[in-house]
């Protein structure tokens, strides 16, 4: 073999070992996310883990429809996005916060993490889901219940605030 066949070849089992690594790293991110959603919710809550192209295009729609500032958070500062703040004691009472806001809780919502690769997960929000959004919580350092059809997120930031947002 030639000098540029042998490079040539090592570039290519480079390429190779590395797509490998990237999927072996999606696997794990998914085992972890799903063993969260099983160890928390058992049957209790249908959901579905998405793809990374599925997670990738949820997260795109959102960072298209809110504002992100520098630190990885909604820019609740900007006037294009509503803002409601709201404490742990009232988790309860968000669908009712957002059906009095007009929105109809009972489409499809995306749950992501904002650090890490985690995959992204779809369901629907149910009180059970939001009693126990800390035991899931863990997986990334801040998450995201957000509705694509209806404009509506839930932020779950690691200085443990929890905001609503909607846009006009």
């Amino acid at each position: 073999m030639k000098k540029e066949e042998r490079k040539k070849r090592l570039k290519e089992l480079l390429n190779l070992q590395k797509q490998k690594e990237m999927l072996n790293n999606r696997l794990q991110e998914e085992k972890i996310v799903r063993e969260a959603f099983e160890e928390t919710f058992g049957n209790e809550l249908e959901y579905e883990i998405l793809s990374s192209d599925e997670t990738e295009l949820i997260i795109k729609d959102f960072t298209d429809n809110f504002p992100i500032a520098f630190w990885n958070r909604i820019n609740w500062a900007e006037k294009s996005v509503n803002q409601l703040a709201i404490n742990e004691v009232e988790i309860n009472s968000i669908p009712f916060i957002l059906n009095r806001k007009g929105f109809d809780t009972s489409s499809s919502i995306y749950i992501f993490w904002g650090t890490g690769n985690f995959p992204g997960v779809r369901t629907t929000l149910t009180s059970g889901l939001l009693q126990k959004y800390d035991e899931i919580l863990w997986v990334g350092s801040d998450m995201y219940y957000y509705c694509p059809v209806q404009k509506y997120i839930i932020e779950f930031f690691h200085d443990d605030s929890i905001n609503i947002g909607w846009v006009p």
